[in-house]
């Protein structure tokens, strides 16, 4: 369920008034002599080296920013944080997880707001679990606790509210931007109330995507991108795509369970519709070039691909705004987007409708 994908969220902010802030950090001594970096709205502003397991950052600055500290190539070392004059930051690596604290200032809340979150999410999981030893079936579940999910996204939302007007609440917005807000007026609207939000990277992000999704939305013409067949030699969209004919485009990858349940639709609709008038092609993204190939002798896979490498720079799914897979795409005879989102019984319903 897409609630325990908020359970993980982790929020930083604070606001205070003044001309300079200081990050200060504590870290295992095996670091020493590592450096270490702190960004302002994702640009590297400086750099310390780590002396005696830790370190400092002292600047000026004229405004709430959104900061990161961390050493370069080190995943394990990172934390958020977000700094405005006047702000003392602590953040402490020798905790697990990481603390980033600022002596009652909204990277503080972070504290509270998961306390919050957790709590509530710990007693929708209970009633889910007992839901479950009932043998309730997972549809049915969905519908029982839907209103308590909606109730710990509520603190989300009130949290945004309360601090709309500072970075903590612009925080907040850009790690819960992609769940709540799917639309980009809906995104637009929020982007205008929170004071910060348009100097929120993660935000901006979020946008540009649902932008790029509303550009390939139905009636839109398609947007092309290459890659490469199986046998690797190099493949664009529009040799298959407004060609005369109905093509139904499935983004997915060899890992994606989701993606392998449509499988067998897709060569079912291949099998039967499959010629002069429709066509369906698998589009293989965020995927590893021997797993992909291994996995359309696995699955059977009858209709032809495009590869598309992770260092391509056609990202197909940035083109069409996917954030996950699998997207299946209808496009019409002169490649003009049908429909978008298609799965199971409704995506064949419409094909056979449109290639009867």
């Amino acid at each position: 369920m897409r609630f325990l994908s908020i359970l993980a969220l982790s929020v930083f902010a604070l606001t205070v008034t003044a001309q300079s802030y200081t990050v200060t950090g504590k870290i295992d001594a095996k670091y020493n002599g590592k450096q270490m970096c702190i960004t302002e709205q994702n640009i590297v502003v400086d750099t310390v080296v780590i002396a005696d397991g830790a370190f400092e950052f002292k600047r000026n600055i004229a405004d709430q920013t959104l900061g990161r500290v961390f050493i370069p190539g080190n995943r394990r070392v990172v934390a958020d944080v977000i700094t405005s004059p006047g702000a003392n930051v602590v953040v402490d690596f020798t905790q697990n997880p990481v603390s980033v604290t600022d002596n009652g200032g909204l990277n503080d809340k972070r504290i509270e707001l998961n306390k919050e979150v957790m709590t509530a999410g710990n007693a929708v999981n209970a009633k889910i679990q007992q839901l479950q030893s009932q043998g309730m079936a997972p549809n049915d579940i969905q519908a029982a606790v839907n209103a308590d999910i909606e109730a710990v996204y509520d603190i989300y939302r009130k949290a945004i509210e309360d601090n709309k007007d500072n970075m903590f609440g612009a925080y907040i917005l850009g790690t819960v931007a992609e769940e709540f807000y799917p639309s980009l007026g809906a995104l637009d609207t929020m982007i205008g109330k929170v004071k910060y939000a348009a100097k929120n990277p993660d935000v901006m992000m979020v946008r540009e995507n649902l932008l790029k999704a509303e550009k390939t939305q139905p009636g839109k013409m398609f947007v092309d991108f290459g890659g490469f067949t199986v046998d690797g030699k190099p493949v664009k969209l529009s040799d298959h795509v407004g060609k005369g004919k109905y093509v139904l485009v499935d983004f997915w990858a060899s890992w994606c369970g989701p993606c392998k349940a449509e499988i067998p639709n897709l060569i079912e609709l291949q099998n039967k519709f499959g010629g002069d008038k429709f066509t369906v092609i698998g589009v293989n993204v965020w995927d590893e070039e021997d797993k992909f190939k291994a996995s359309l002798t696995a699955e059977g896979i009858n209709y032809p691909q495009i590869f598309i490498p992770r260092d391509n720079k056609d990202d197909a799914t940035a083109l069409y705004g996917i954030r996950g897979i699998p997207q299946i795409i209808l496009f019409g005879p002169d490649g003009i987007i049908v429909q978008r989102n298609l799965r199971g019984d409704a995506m064949k319903k419409l094909v056979e409708e449109k290639v009867k």
